[in-house]
């Protein structure tokens, strides 16, 4: 889809999924963790029915049990990143991540399959399926990137490069 084309898509996409809601559009309000998990346990059921060869039904393949990792993983995530790195998940992130996502996706039924799982609840979908790639993505990128967190891996391989580059260590010899 071309950079153009894809603002006109997500807002029709996004006015869709508002005018199909069943009441006004909820811009805000808490999810238990239980309430987080049942959204999970929708959204995997969705990606089950789309595996090859699943012959089990889905209440014996997906234990509840990685359900709720999946979400206190996530959660976890948004923690660590407001904590360790200041930066807290805003709803404009998630809005962002959910345009990000409805403008990326080569698979816009399955999306489509998300957000019919989730009620076509806006605010669900943002909070389960787009924090869950949002934080993941950012966790990831600011450790890989954190600087304090690997220097001390840093400063060995630099020790390494040092001592192999004046020829005190030969690599050849293991």
């Amino acid at each position: 889809m071309s950079k153009r084309r894809c603002p006109l898509a997500f807002l029709f996409f996004f006015f869709l999924i508002v005018a199909l809601s069943p009441g006004p559009p909820v811009l805000a309000r808490d999810l238990t963790l239980e309430d987080r998990v049942r959204a999970q346990e929708a959204i995997e059921r969705v990606y089950y029915s789309h595996l090859t060869g699943a012959s089990r039904p889905f209440e014996d393949a997906v234990a509840r049990e990685v359900l709720d990792r999946k979400v206190r993983t996530s959660l976890k995530q948004s923690l660590a990143l407001e904590r360790f790195w200041s930066t807290p998940v805003t709803a404009d992130m998630l809005l962002g991540e959910s345009r990000r996502m409805a403008c990326g996706t080569r698979m816009p039924e399955r999306l489509r399959e998300l957000h019919d799982a989730l009620g076509d609840d806006p605010f669900l979908f943002e909070e389960t399926v787009a924090r869950a790639a949002l934080v993941d993505r950012l966790s990831r990128n600011f450790y890989a990137y954190d600087q304090h967190l690997h220097a001390a891996a840093r400063t060995e391989a630099e020790a390494l490069r040092a001592r192999l580059a004046k020829g005190e260590l030969d690599p050849r010899r293991a």
